[in-house]
């Protein structure tokens, strides 16, 4: 779910006059169905936007959230997994999840930090979302659930600098690179923060066969879709209505002019490889740091066009950032298990996975055949992240 849906529907529920509350998981232990900034939304008329993982474990933060909707205050909610470990429940996965729960009540000031939230969320630049989920002896502290807000160069953008009960200066906590979250402790106040990247961006090069599928997928893992075609019976609303932008144009003079940053991952699907070839050109020309830049074709094709731009004078260094042929290996045939495959490739470059995009039985080392015992649900849940309900 992205912040700036969560933080959309919290203005959505303030404007109506609706309290709502928001359950974040603050940290994890062992093997759960989400990790860290996972948020569900709790809303007055019982309704739910969002998850935090289902099964028994959310069901206790839901009725915590609900008392304060009544009482407009601050809990948590320790979701213990481990007990029940024997039941054939999907919501059991052998860990524990740390759950903040903060309630939005209506009034002027709620609107406009939810507004400002959605507003960051959608900015193109990274922030540092820093929250005060634990400070003191007291549950009632006033400093619980205040945020402060950095800029990537540090400013602050939201709120003042942490103070501790006997006075101000506490440092705000700093987050390496690859950390995503973190929990920390300054001062005696424990503190959540969150990286907020800018909303990834899927610009697919191509509106042919793939394209739908793969438009209609990447928006529901949460790229914003750009389709390009130069034919206006492929690029146009009716095929792509739910796109950001549907563009329909010369296809090389559209790339030509796209923006581009660290967020943006591009797949050139067109209707041929020599299309496919002038837009790797184009892209590649301009230099701009993108976060993934796949194109499509068999391995003979796609050695034939490197060797071509080599003859070009094009570094063969530069190749290696081009995810060709696009995709993983899973055997896809259609153009739906194509689009699968590259969104797939893409979720791995986004969440830094790596080399390990191994079946996930392999990784956890348990055979299919003894998936149904006791013993195999264990070993499956001893690495962060599997889960045989997910």
């Amino acid at each position: 779910m992205r912040h700036q849906d969560i933080y959309q529907e919290i203005e959505n529920e303030l404007q109506a006059g609706k309290s709502v509350a928001q359950a974040t998981v603050i940290h994890t232990r062992g093997s759960t169905p989400r990790k860290e900034g996972s948020t569900m939304l709790v809303k007055a008329d019982g309704g739910l936007f969002g998850t935090i993982g289902g099964g028994c474990g959310e069901a206790g933060v839901i009725q915590k959230a609900r008392l304060s909707l009544l009482d407009g205050k601050h809990r948590e909610e320790l979701a213990d997994l481990t007990e029940d470990i024997n039941l054939e429940s999907e919501g059991v996965c052998g860990g524990t999840l740390r759950v903040f729960i903060e309630p939005w009540t209506p009034g002027a000031e709620a609107l406009a930090l939810a507004r400002q939230l959605k507003a960051l969320a959608e900015a193109k630049q990274a922030v540092l979302v820093h929250q005060v989920v634990r400070a003191g002896e007291s549950a009632g502290d006033p400093r619980i659930g205040r945020r402060v807000i950095q800029g990537a160069d540090g400013q602050l953008l939201h709120g003042q600098l942490l103070h501790s009960a006997a006075g101000p200066g506490l440092p705000l906590p700093s987050l390496p690179m690859r950390k995503p979250c973190q929990l920390s402790q300054t001062g005696g106040v424990e503190v959540y923060t969150e990286r907020w990247e800018p909303t990834p961006s899927l610009v697919i090069v191509g509106a042919g066969h793939i394209a739908e599928p793969l438009e209609q997928m990447g928006r529901m893992a949460g790229f914003d879709t750009v389709v390009i075609d130069d034919r206006t019976l492929f690029a146009n609303r009716g095929r792509f209505p739910h796109a950001r932008e549907v563009i329909c144009g010369p296809i090389l003079d559209v790339v030509r002019k796209l923006e581009l940053n660290p967020a943006t991952y591009i797949v050139l699907v067109t209707r041929g490889h020599v299309l496919d070839m002038d837009a790797l050109r184009v892209v590649m020309d301009r230099g701009a740091p993108v976060a993934y830049l796949g194109m499509i074709g068999s391995v003979r094709r796609i050695r034939a066009v490197f060797d071509l731009l080599e003859k070009e004078g094009y570094a063969r260094e530069v190749f290696n950032r081009v995810h060709a042929p696009t995709g993983l290996n899973i055997g896809a045939e259609t153009p739906a298990e194509i689009a699968i495959s590259i969104l797939a490739e893409m979720v791995a470059v986004r969440r830094r996975a790596g080399e390990d995009t191994r079946s996930l039985v392999r990784v956890s080392g348990v055979h299919p055949a003894g998936r149904g015992s006791v013993h195999s649900r264990r070993q499956a849940t001893e690495r962060p992240g599997a889960s045989l309900g997910d």
